[in-house]
């Protein structure tokens, strides 16, 4: 981006391109990291994130026409340096659970970036009277949530957690569709 962002507007339009280019490489990421999960379970979860991930690409491409604009070739960054880490992590980790479990951790992250990101452009959307973009956003947001629990489950489930006290992987601040889960 060559220009200041001024405006409220403007910063909802760079959100959505950067949405657009984190949806974009994860569709890469999510292919490499099948192909290098251990459990079938696992590669099957990161399969089914793959498609979803290319609906949310459309929806954000979607959105992007609501307001007029078309994808511009911003690359995120915050995605980006995630991937990195988690590409980084895979080279590092031997094969087996621990890859696994590292490979959760590293699609967790992302998926909290997503998460945020996701919630800071719906607000500004229906501050902004883009109440069609925001809808399509919200659906991206809620299939985010859903995996972000799917993959705690999936980690607690493969290493459970045998100390003495409750589990401290869980922090109790997932949140699916605007519901706690240990409500």
């Amino acid at each position: 981006m060559t220009e200041k962002i001024s405006t409220v507007d403007e910063l909802f339009i760079h959100e959505l391109q950067d949405l657009y280019s984190a949806e974009e490489q994860l569709v890469q990421a999510l292919t490499k990291m099948a192909s290098a999960a251990d459990t079938s379970e696992l590669r099957s979860g990161f399969a089914r994130h793959l498609e979803q991930t290319r609906h949310h690409l459309r929806r954000v491409e979607q959105a992007l026409n609501e307001v007029g604009e078309k994808p511009d070739g911003t690359v995120c960054k915050g995605i980006e340096g995630l991937i990195a880490e988690g590409e980084g992590l895979m080279t590092a980790t031997t094969f087996g659970p621990v890859l696994d479990s590292a490979l959760i951790d590293a699609a967790r992250k992302v998926e909290h970036y997503e998460i945020t990101a996701y919630r800071a452009a719906i607000a500004k959307a229906h501050e902004l009277g883009f109440n069609d973009a925001a809808a399509l956003l919200e659906m991206n947001l809620q299939e985010e949530e859903l995996t972000d629990h799917r993959l705690q489950q999936l980690a607690q489930g493969m290493m459970p957690y045998s100390g003495p006290a409750a589990d401290p992987r869980d922090d109790g601040s997932e949140v699916i569709v605007g519901q706690s889960v240990h409500a």
